[in-house]
């Protein structure tokens, strides 16, 4: 885990010595259900995850896929409104460590080190996060679907992709198909990718 890359192991024990919790999950186990209050660092150990919002009107949009080692919803620890925005599926097996907040925070305090490299994540938490909000509030869906191709390469199942960019598939078809007839995109065995 990054967080504690420079920690010894006498460290982690140390840290172990405030409550926690291990718990195991199955794929599709629900891990985390918006709205609850993100009391404990949430650590995933082991398996892959992923974090939806679901709107007003019933829409599910994918927020981010995640893999072990990861940090989940850090950013709603010390939070004054600490619930947690996202339900978080496992997308696979996998471990989930919850440490008691208080023992984090005292465990940080003591470790510059750590409470250094937590800070970080949250900002690159935030610039991820922000980066997310423009790309849903400023740009259309053909470029979203532009930068999706740049970013991971490919598009194989549209469903799955419409659900990462929070849109009706009927729609992504379209933008899809707009881009087929112009010549930017082309289908290959891995999918549609960028020509």
């Amino acid at each position: 885990m990054p967080l504690f890359a420079e920690c010894s192991e006498s460290d982690i024990e140390e840290l172990l010595k405030s409550p926690y919790k291990r718990k195991c999950y199955h794929a599709g186990d629900l891990v985390l259900r918006g709205g609850t209050p993100c009391l404990s660092l949430i650590l995933l150990t082991s398996g892959s995850a992923e974090s939806r919002m679901v709107g007003a009107d019933g829409r599910e949009v994918v927020i981010k896929r995640m893999s072990a080692p990861h940090i989940l919803a850090p950013a709603f620890l010390f939070g004054t409104e600490g619930n947690i925005p996202v339900d978080v599926t496992m997308l696979t097996e996998g471990t989930v460590w919850l440490i008691n907040r208080e023992g984090f925070l005292a465990f940080m305090t003591s470790h510059p080190k750590v409470l250094r490299r937590f800070l970080r994540l949250l900002s690159d938490r935030s610039q991820f996060l922000s980066s997310k909000v423009r790309s849903f509030a400023v740009q259309s869906l053909r470029s979203r679907v532009l930068d999706y191709l740049d970013e991971h390469g490919s598009i194989g199942a549209v469903g799955s992709t419409a659900e990462v960019l929070g849109v009706l598939r009927p729609s992504l078809s379209r933008v899809l198909a707009d881009l087929q007839a112009e010549g930017l995109i082309i289908r290959t065995k891995e999918g549609l990718v960028k020509k």
